[in-house]
């Protein structure tokens, strides 16, 4: 579970700070919930500030996402999750482990953006799952070493966890305020393993971790085990299956809802072409996905350099409209026929191409991987795609 550290994670020391930043609350509108978030200064020449949540999403935030009345789709299986008490009913998942206040689990990647995408909708900012350099710098929070150096203390692992997820807070938390960073659950990061090639990356551990694995550069993928109990075919890409309960994510807010009305003008003016596609076969141990590689270029016809560009895509049916639910109806459970890439990404750590920002007239090729449609004509057409940017970050 282990894989190379991308060299862009290399000194996101800072100062370790006299006290942690003081959190903001961020209420979810139509609902009684809501949760706290820090915000962190980076890290000069190497980091821009972000804020992040104090801790990981929890049950009944997720819930509220995908039991949410203000969407044109219900719970469809598609454009959002199944719902996971009769999903993990399958499974023999103990219920104890949906409890409200737990922090959700058992997400795959598509879930965790999509709940980010809806977070962003819902509250005028734009969030986001942290890349991995924000991670690590908001888990470190100045710690020089490999580990905290009173792990007990602000680590649920194996051998103290009790064989169980615990609410956030139970905890001592970090120099920045922030808990469970290392164990409870592994979380996702937004970029994959390396590169573009659809391979989720997780950081930190989890409950049933073994405490000398809980270090700040540990990092893992998803293993065949985690859902190779999975009844449906294909397998869902909104949940995964294993009894270990073993992963989750936190949010952070890239922009906050005050430009939110400059952000979307931004988005609207990036030109988004598709240029191909071609079917991609991943292998995750004895275990086969399909994926539709699509290759794409963006170009900013704005007048404002750009840090961050965020898009969608999708399949188009043989009309040339959007394909973004599954109508053809249940021999596929679960499959999204949409992602999100970051073309330009400042905290990337997937190279300087990357990381470079999108000045006005700029272009940029890059790829996407899409789980591969099922659906069969007239209702989707699986050789014709696209996509538009969903937001922005401006370059400061």
């Amino acid at each position: 579970m282990r894989a190379l550290v991308p060299l862009v994670l290399v000194s996101l020391l800072g100062a370790v700070p006299q006290q942690p930043p003081a959190p903001e609350k961020v209420t979810l509108p139509g609902t009684s919930l809501s949760f706290q978030t820090v915000a962190l200064p980076g890290l000069p020449e190497k980091l821009g500030p972000f804020r992040i949540g104090v801790k990981k999403v929890t049950w009944a935030e997720f819930n509220a996402y995908f039991e949410s009345k203000d969407l044109a789709a219900g719970v469809d299986a598609v454009t959002r999750p199944t719902r996971a008490i009769s999903f993990f009913g399958q499974v023999g998942v103990p219920a104890h482990f949906l409890e409200p206040q737990r922090p959700v689990t058992n997400v795959r990647w598509h879930s965790a953006i999509s709940y980010c995408d809806w977070l962003s909708k819902k509250t005028g900012g734009y969030w986001r799952l942290p890349t991995e350099p924000e991670w690590e710098y908001a888990a470190r929070a100045g710690e020089a070493g490999e580990a905290p150096a009173s792990l007990d203390e602000v680590a649920w692992h194996k051998g103290n966890s009790q064989a169980r997820t615990h609410d956030g807070g139970e905890k001592k938390p970090n120099a920045f305020g922030l808990y469970d960073t290392l164990g409870n659950l592994w979380e996702y990061c937004l970029e994959f393993q390396t590169g573009t090639e659809f391979a989720p990356l997780l950081k930190g551990g989890c409950w049933n971790s073994p405490a000398e694995q809980l270090k700040f550069s540990t990092r893992t993928g998803v293993p065949l085990s985690w859902f190779e109990e999975d009844p449906n075919r294909p397998r869902s890409v909104w949940w995964l299956t294993n009894k270990d309960v073993s992963q989750g994510f936190r949010v952070v807010c890239a922009a906050d809802p005050a430009d939110q009305k400059e952000r979307l003008a931004a988005a609207s003016k990036i030109e988004l072409k598709v240029l191909g596609s071609k079917e991609k076969t991943l292998k995750i141990e004895s275990s086969q996905a399909f994926f539709a590689e699509v290759s794409c270029e963006i170009r900013n016809a704005g007048d404002k350099a750009l840090d961050e560009v965020e898009v969608l895509v999708w399949y188009l049916d043989e009309k040339g409209k959007p394909h973004m639910t599954d109508i053809a109806g249940a021999n596929k459970p679960g499959q999204a026929t949409f992602s999100k890439a970051w073309p330009v990404l400042a905290s990337s750590a997937q190279g300087a191409g990357v990381r470079a920002p999108l000045k006005p007239g700029d272009s940029r090729k890059f790829t996407i991987d899409l789980p591969q449609t099922f659906d069969n004509p007239p209702d989707v057409d699986p050789e014709k795609f696209a996509g538009r940017a969903t937001n922005v970050r401006f370059s400061k």
